[in-house]
């Protein structure tokens, strides 16, 4: 490694030397002449990538005593992502055009200061000697994590110990110009990039990274639930209390949060606030919860040298309790994340609230405030004097004298954003969390807050990782001690490609900074390496799983604030452009984005474990084939199916986590088990008890599966099997027909993945030919933004539950099955009645392959398997928005006979009414009677039926037991014959009041049984 250093060292002496000195660019005038003259006509043969650079000769020396020579090319050729084969390639490519003349001459290539096969990562190095100044120093330091899971096994191959921090673009902003809350970036196809990305960043690629064992650090704030409670030794909010356990051991300290209503210019709330200290004892933290639901926990406490290194938080939830150890003398006096859990409203010691402490009685245990909830902004922001003067200026009818004497200046009022905290810039959360504002988030002097906010977050890395201690006097003087590995920002680009090919992906680094070394020594190459690693990751698994002609674009080294400032590696990706059709496709599906977030964690972990000298294991996938089956009484048996990457063999499972919930609690912490089935007894019948799975290896548990739900009554009407077929997600439905294209929204919206919060409202502006004039007017893809606070619901994979919930309201057993399972060689004939959950389930194209369909109703499995339930004699409740217009959907006549001949329905129409409401018919009184209302707007309950089915009873036996109101069409088919059916034309789950849903299903379970 040091003579690859010393070769490096004198290729760039030889570089200076040829380009500086006098005689010697003198004496080889004429050979330097001639070799560019050949080099005229040199064609660079790395034409695979064709949309990264053009790169040419941009000056040669010669030096002829050694009988080598220098190419000197622009910067643009470092932008390719060079291995070894590219690299030797190149260089021969050089050598043919410099003819006879200078055949044994050697070649060395400079391109924006360094030698082209410095530019060669060390991961895909196989010749080369490694680079060792791009590797951490030391590997043997152990390292400090503020935040470990108690009673947890952290994956050995993952990323255990490792801190990174990442954020998701911009963020809603004030524009002190314009005197107003703005977007920084246009709002187009139904989204605006300040918040689209976070629909990457907070649902996938932080919990990918978590799962992994990373600790995740985010200048914005990540929990979605707009409600906040603070508990406080000083105020807290509304009947919230904090109470401590301490004896005379109590020491008030004058520095911590204090709640307020209002963040004003150059206030920091861990500023003016107290905080306490304990030794050896406890403190409890009981929130007043406004509502019922999911809420992330943050803790804070003043930091000092003689904070304890092992203090113990509990978090007592709806799920049971969660226990973590948080190491004080690190990462204090701003907010730090636990978990997010779900708390009923009210209060509750045992079922809500936070519990400190300390496990070493000679070591302080710090306490200020914990919070409960995202929040809405509250951050207060008018224009400067200064820029209020300037704009006046301009006013023609304000007087000079006005403009000119500052204390007659009109006063501009305060304004607050109005936005859930989510929503904001980093430069407004960086605030409200503690930040020091004269060194992290007001560079601009309070002047700008757009530039404050993206050159804030650099900073804030710096500040995250800087040392809290000055020597011995133990006084906090830049930062909070976080052992942090890297940084990574997460952006889309703009631009129009002509054509309607992918933009595609562009990585940003930069190695010049600092004369090309982080503070502790590095090289800054690291960071370039960091960016190949996983531009590489994206592009390859893009274009085997999507689209093989995605764009790879350069991997520019350019002073980017994001790219530059952080000291630790760092890079910038460009995932895509917002403005361009093409990558819109796929943009806003959440298929694509599990894919690519799973690639940036991929690369992730592929980089820290090579520069760590360790091995890694990637996560598994979720698990498939989920079900839950009787055994006997109260015992029943949970079994899945594992699921491998095929391109990542390390990830396949080896244990199995399941996770408990009893009635509508939150789950609990789970428990490991060996095998893919495992039996439990039920604690009690006549209550409804929910699970779900995750994969476990060494390399970090897999997102959930699905959840299922088991209830087992007393009363004993009878048992129903309950089918979870609605697995779709997918994004919204597209047009593209000559100057017009967009998203068709009102055919198809799509299926968020658990909820939607990057939707801002509908697009209005579809002509491709309207050109951007500015964000206010971004022409085609302009979009309204009536959306742009609501949490959108999608598909939570948890509709057994509501299912199962009403079939008990009937006094009915049930059990609950994946569509996977039940279409398996798996015998059933033990269930009477099956309940089959459609949702909005319907055949969805997979992006540009159109041979290859998600999510199709009507399988030859699923087909075959109703045929033989009900030649059993078995009835069947089927449910959904598609379930009669998906069978025209692959134009095969089989299928609607099969719906015509078994279930008795065809399908009339799709998009059959705008509203939900629907009626019994004469027809089938008295087994159905009353009226139903289902959701087709937006609600934040359950998702939206936009395009329910109307469809029509076919053969003897079949009729329209229920019809729309808004036009009379038939909204259901009941069949009474060997087997009876209920087939409705819109999912049961979406119909709003529980005490209806519980009617219709008591109808229909007595219907069934007859």
């Amino acid at each position: 490694m040091k003579n690859n250093r010393l070769k490096q060292f004198l290729v760039i002496s030889i570089v200076l030397f040829t380009a500086c000195h006098p005689l010697y660019s003198q004496a080889d005038e004429r050979l330097t002449g001639k070799a560019e003259s050949r080099l005229g006509k040199w064609q660079n043969p790395l034409s695979k990538w064709q949309h990264i650079a053009k790169p040419a000769v941009d000056s040669v020396s010669v030096i002829k005593e050694r009988e080598a020579i220098i190419l000197y090319f622009a910067p643009d050729l470092s932008y390719y992502p060079f291995r070894e084969d590219d690299y030797k390639l190149f260089k021969e490519s050089l050598r043919d055009p410099l003819g006879w003349r200078f055949r044994n001459y050697s070649i060395d290539v400079i391109t924006n200061s360094y030698t082209i096969e410095k530019l060669i990562p060390n991961y895909y190095r196989k010749e080369l000697t490694v680079d060792s100044a791009c590797f951490p120093l030391t590997t043997d330091i152990k390292r400090k994590t503020v935040v470990r899971r108690k009673n947890m096994v952290y994956p050995a191959l993952g990323l255990s110990g490792n801190s990174i921090a990442l954020w998701h673009s911009h963020g809603y902003y004030f524009e002190m110009t314009l005197d107003r809350w703005e977007w920084q970036r246009a709002k187009l196809f139904s989204t605006v990039e300040d918040i689209e990305v976070m629909g990457y960043v907070v649902p996938y690629l932080t919990r990918m990274l978590e799962k992994a064992g990373a600790t995740v650090w985010i200048p914005r704030e990540r929990d979605i639930q707009t409600n906040e409670v603070i508990v406080d030794n000083d105020r807290s909010t509304g009947d919230s209390e904090f109470i401590t356990m301490a004896d005379t051991s109590f020491v008030v300290e004058e520095k911590g949060f204090i709640l307020t209503d209002t963040l004003f210019t150059g206030y920091n709330p861990f500023k003016h606030g107290t905080s306490i200290r304990i030794a050896g004892d406890s403190a409890v933290y009981i929130p007043e919860i406004p509502a019922k639901g999911y809420y992330a926990v943050y803790i804070s406490y003043p930091l000092f040298k003689d904070n304890s290194s092992e203090v113990n938080y509990s978090v007592y939830h709806t799920g049971g309790r969660t226990e973590y150890i948080v190491d004080q003398t690190i990462g204090g006096e701003t907010w730090i994340y636990l978990g997010t859990f779900h708390f009923n409203a009210g209060k509750s010691r045992y079922r809500g609230s936070v519990t400190v402490k300390g496990s070493d009685e000679n070591k302080y245990l710090a306490l200020d405030a914990v919070r409960f909830g995202g929040g809405m902004g509250n951050a207060a922001r008018r224009p400067s004097s200064e820029i209020i003067r300037n704009q006046l200026s301009r006013n023609e009818d304000i007087s000079e004298a006005i403009v000119k004497d500052s204390e007659n200046t009109p006063d501009f009022s305060w304004k607050l954003s109005g936005k859930p905290r989510f929503l904001e810039a980093a430069r407004y959360w960086l605030q409200y969390a503690g930040m020091p504002d004269t060194l992290v988030y007001t560079p601009n002097n309070y002047k700008n807050d757009y530039n404050d906010d993206y050159q804030s977050r650099g900073l804030w890395v710096n500040y995250l990782k800087g040392n809290p201690y000055n020597g011995e006097s133990g006084e906090e003087t830049y930062g909070l001690g976080i052992d942090l590995d890297m940084s990574f920002a997460f952006h889309t680009d703009a631009g129009i490609t002509p054509g309607d090919s992918t933009i595609g992906t562009l990585a940003i680094c930069y190695t010049l900074a600092d004369s090309g070394r982080f503070s502790d020594g590095r090289s800054r190459m690291a960071n370039r390496e960091l960016a190949d690693i996983i531009q590489t990751q994206i592009v390859d698994d893009i274009r085997r799983v999507y689209d093989p002609d995605w764009t790879r674009r350069g991997l520019w080294d350019r002073a980017y604030s994001e790219a530059r400032s952080p000291d630790v590696p760092a890079m910038l990706l460009e995932l895509l452009s917002h403005q361009n059709l093409a990558d819109m496709r796929y943009n806003l599906d959440p298929r694509f984005r599990f894919s690519v977030c799973r690639s940036i964690y991929k690369g992730i972990l592929k980089y820290i474990s090579y520069i760590n000298n360790r091995n890694y294991v990637v996560q598994p996938l979720p698990v498939d084939g989920f079900a839950i089956t009787p055994v006997s009484g109260k015992r029943i048996r949970l079994s899945w199916e594992p699921v491998t990457e095929t391109d990542e063999p390390t990830s396949e499972p080896d244990k199995y986590k399941i996770y408990t919930r009893m009635g509508d609690n939150g789950f609990d912490n789970g428990i490991v088990v060996e095998n893919t089935v495992y039996e439990l007894e039920l604690p009690s019948y006549d209550s409804i008890y929910s699970f779900k799975v995750t994969a476990l290896n060494d390399g970090g548990e897999s997102f959930y599966s699905e959840i299922l739900s088991v209830g087992i009554t007393t009363e004993n009407n009878g048992t129903v099997l309950v089918v979870n077929g609605f697995d779709r997600i997918s994004g919204p439905a597209w047009f593209d027909i000559g100057n017009m294209a967009g998203i068709a929204w009102w055919d198809d919206r799509g299926v968020p993945y658990i909820s939607d919060i990057a939707t801002i409202g509908d697009q209005y502006d579809f002509n491709r030919q309207n050109p951007w004039l500015d964000d206010d007017s971004p022409g085609w893809g302009a979009s309204y933004t009536d959306m742009e606070e609501k949490v959108i619901p999608g598909n939570n994979f948890d509709y057994p539950y509501i299912h199962g919930k009403a079939i008990m309201a009937a006094g009915y057993s049930f059990y609950s099955v994946s569509d996977e399972y039940f279409i398996s060689d798996t015998d059933l004939s033990q269930f009477k009645i099956i309940d089959i959950i459609f949702g909005e389930e319907k055949s969805t194209p997979f992006f540009n392959d159109s041979t290859k369909t998600d999510f199709r109703i009507y399988t030859p499995g699923f087909m075959e398997k109703i045929r033989e339930i009900t030649q059993a004699g078995a009835s069947i409740f089927m449910s959904g928005s598609y379930v009669g217009s998906d069978q025209l959907v692959t134009n095969d006549s089989s299928i609607i006979k099969f719906a015509e001949e078994t279930l008795h329905f065809f399908p009339r129409t799709g998009h059959s009414v705008k509203t939900g409401e629907v009626y019994a018919t004469d027809y089938v009184k008295p087994d159905f009677t009353g009226r139903y209302n289902f959701n087709t707007g937006y609600s934040p309950l359950i998702y939206q039926a936009e395009a329910p089915d109307a469809i029509e009873p076919t053969g003897d036996g079949a009729l329209c037991a229920f019809r729309y109101d808004e036009n009379n069409s038939s909204a259901g088919v009941a069949y009474k014959g060997d087997y009876n059916t209920l087939i409705l034309g819109f999912p049961f789950e979406t119909i709003l009041q529980e005490s209806q849903r519980e009617m219709l299903m008591i109808q229909i379970l007595n219907f069934l049984k007859k």
